[in-house]
């Protein structure tokens, strides 16, 4: 049972974070929905607003009509495509919070897990800050390489939290339960909880089918954007020291 809950706050990490993409980032890059910041190590930027200008060292480089075209595509690509793993880092917190949910209704014990609830909360919030500021994203160089190191981290911080927090809660959750209904039964506790761990698994296993589809979708289309780059710097050539995507 402990094993099987282990993995919800990190099904995201597990998945996405740790999936070996052949893309990764070449310069730090900002997104905020609708403009592209990019940055080299030295401090010169790139930026293209969402009017699709183009500002590089601080001056507006002219584009004629098929430039624009292509800049327009490129930049709404990036701002469609890289967020994505935000929103896979979302279904992964409201599957967990769902079952969460779930084992307190198999408790009748509403609320007995809010604190654990809470706490993923900021975990997921601790990670999501390192990639957000003031609502943009910001990605540096050679992000994708570095997720699976911090994605190290990150398990064994979720392994404490729930070792130290769920476990204890559903522990109490149950020993309540059955106190109030006359006494504890170690019998009966034990195929409640076997019972909870293949409901959870059989969940688990249909969100890590979905996610690994998704996380293969997001390397795809990540492949497609590093050849739509290409595409880009040979109409822009005053691109190329502004490239993000390496393969």
């Amino acid at each position: 049972m402990k094993k099987i809950l282990l993995t919800l706050p990190i099904l995201l990490s597990s998945q996405v974070y740790a999936t070996q993409c052949k893309v990764d980032l070449k310069n730090e890059i900002h997104l905020d929905g609708q403009r592209i910041e990019i940055l080299q190590t030295n401090g010169d930027s790139a930026i293209v607003d969402s009017e699709n200008n183009l500002m590089i060292h601080g001056e507006r480089i002219e584009l004629d009509s098929e430039q624009q075209q292509a800049i327009e595509a490129y930049r709404e690509s990036l701002n469609d495509y890289l967020p994505r793993a935000k929103k896979m880092a979302e279904d992964g917190l409201a599957l967990a919070n769902d079952i969460i949910d779930d084992v307190a209704e198999s408790f009748d014990t509403p609320g007995a897990f809010d604190d654990v609830k809470q706490s993923m909360q900021q975990f997921y919030a601790d990670i999501e800050a390192r990639y957000y500021k003031d609502g943009d994203l910001i990605l540096p160089a050679d992000s994708f390489d570095s997720f699976g190191d911090t994605w190290a981290e990150d398990f064994e911080k979720a392994k404490t939290l729930f070792n130290d927090e769920f476990i204890t809660s559903a522990f109490n959750a149950m020993s309540e339960k059955m106190k109030e209904e006359g006494g504890l039964n170690l019998t009966e506790m034990a195929s409640s909880m076997t019972e909870l761990k293949e409901r959870i698994a059989e969940r688990l296993q249909a969100h890590s089918v979905e996610v690994q589809e998704q996380s293969e979708a997001f390397c795809d289309s990540l492949d497609q954007m590093a050849e739509q780059e290409q595409e880009l710097h040979k109409k822009i050539p005053e691109l190329k020291d502004y490239q993000i995507f390496t393969i």
